[in-house]
């Protein structure tokens, strides 16, 4: 990995000259140079930081990013056909820029407010960077001096929102090598719920880079349930870091689906602060040819009497490689914490590979705690099953791998959502003969 001064794209010399919302906001200036002198002096991560051991980012830093979209254009029938759900509040960002037209926020029931970032920073301002690591070299740092746009959702206490609210995030590909940085807050108050989905979506196979940070707050009693769906080119990079902090008895259900992307990193982060808070932290990652996704997540339970919930299962083909880094650390002191956590993997060719870890780190004596990882290929006995019942090796091959992959969705619990990832995923599993690689138990 090539260091800062190498890299093709003068990040930070685009943060000098491109305009950039809130200059007029003297705190936001005093933590966009925060950030900006950090990037600086510790630039990407390498290869030799832990956390970044299987995966290379030598090709993002050759890659010359342009921070300027030119005009594009995308109708309300293509933001249609392209969203996820029919019948939810949308906001809609194309090429890095907020579509007041193409969204949908009329009718907002009280207590609910959502906001572009560049119309909301104020709203923002107690929450932006308190919930993750600006000291952490990589992308936290430089998506805080070159965060452009995003969302603000705020929901009032005792407001339930039953309509899902949907982040649309479109690249059309008009502008070659667009860099999108993208930030967003969600805070819900004591008592009260909401739907999020995040959805990215990649309308050509045009280089870019989405670098998107999203920061949660919950507080006592607070349910957020949140998903993402990354549809993005094939080569596309994109990293997003995903950090909440939860307050006592709040809930955070998050899914997490990579599809699409040359190079996908995810960064996954909940600090339970608060008693009888849990967290359930789901991912599916469906890769072939030549695709790279890793995904890092960390659950902190920093209070007795606490619980987690993880399942991440992939299906890799072709040449993909995928990599979980998952940890789970019991503090001191808090005790009665139950966590459980598990990656699965299917390898469907013999040019791909898993790089699996996951960890616990527990520093108290009274927990309930588990984790394990598999590896595997698809059970030759229940192939043959399916073959002798009629159906042929293509078919079979597609119905065990939709089963193996439907556990992380079937713990989805809003139907609509459920079945619109389902048919997705459906879309995406291999249709054609594969090389035979090997029978697991």
């Amino acid at each position: 990995m090539k260091q800062l001064t190498d890299l093709v794209t003068p990040f930070s010399s685009v943060a000098k000259e491109k305009t950039l919302p809130g200059q007029d906001f003297s705190w936001l200036n005093s933590l966009r140079l925060k950030a900006l002198t950090q990037f600086n002096h510790h630039g990407l991560p390498a290869k030799k930081e832990e956390d970044w051991k299987y995966t290379s980012l030598w090709a993002l830093g050759q890659q010359a990013f342009t921070h300027e979209a030119v005009a594009s254009s995308f109708t309300a029938e293509q933001c249609e056909q392209r969203a996820l759900l029919k019948d939810a509040y949308r906001v809609v960002i194309v090429d890095g820029v907020y579509s007041a037209e193409l969204s949908q926020l009329d009718n907002l029931p009280e207590g609910l407010v959502i906001r572009p970032l560049s119309e909301s920073l104020e709203l923002a301002q107690p929450h932006l960077g308190n919930q993750i690591n600006l000291e952490k070299a990589g992308f936290n740092a430089l998506n805080t001096f070159l965060m452009q746009e995003g969302v603000v959702i705020s929901v009032d206490s005792d407001t339930r929102i039953t309509k899902p609210i949907e982040l649309l995030v479109i690249n059309t590909g008009t502008t070659e090598a667009l860099a999108s940085h993208l930030r967003n807050v969600i805070v819900l108050a004591d008592m009260s719920q909401a739907t999020v989905v995040e959805h990215y979506v990649g309308l050509t196979e045009a280089v870019s880079l989405t670098n998107v940070v999203t920061e949660v707050v919950l507080a006592h009693n607070a349910m957020l349930n949140h998903y993402k769906l990354q549809q993005e080119s094939k080569n596309a990079f994109h990293i997003a870091t995903l950090a909440a902090k939860q307050a006592a008895s709040s809930h955070w259900n998050t899914n997490n689906v990579s599809l699409g992307a040359k190079l996908a990193r995810n960064d996954i982060h909940s600090q339970l602060l608060g008693e009888q808070s849990h967290v359930t932290m789901d991912g599916l990652y469906l890769v072939t040819g030549d695709q790279h996704v890793d995904n890092h997540t960390r659950i902190d339970h920093a209070v007795p009497n606490t619980t987690s919930d993880e399942l991440y299962k992939g299906v890799l083909d072709g040449n993909s490689h995928a990599v979980f880094n998952g940890k789970v650390i019991v503090h001191k002191d808090a005790q009665k914490t139950d966590s459980n956590q598990s990656n699965r993997n299917m390898l469907l060719s013999r040019g791909c590979e898993i790089d699996t870890k996951p960890e616990m780190e527990i520093y108290a004596d009274d927990v309930k705690c588990g984790h394990g990882s598999t590896v595997g290929q698809l059970n030759d006995d229940h192939l043959f099953f399916l073959r002798a019942r009629g159906l042929d090796e293509v078919t079979a091959r597609s119905l065990l791998t939709h089963a193996f992959a439907a556990e992380v969705l079937e713990r989805i619990a809003a139907e609509d959502i459920r079945e619109a990832l389902s048919a997705l995923i459906n879309q995406h599993l291999p249709r054609t003969g594969v090389e035979r690689v090997g029978v697991i138990a």
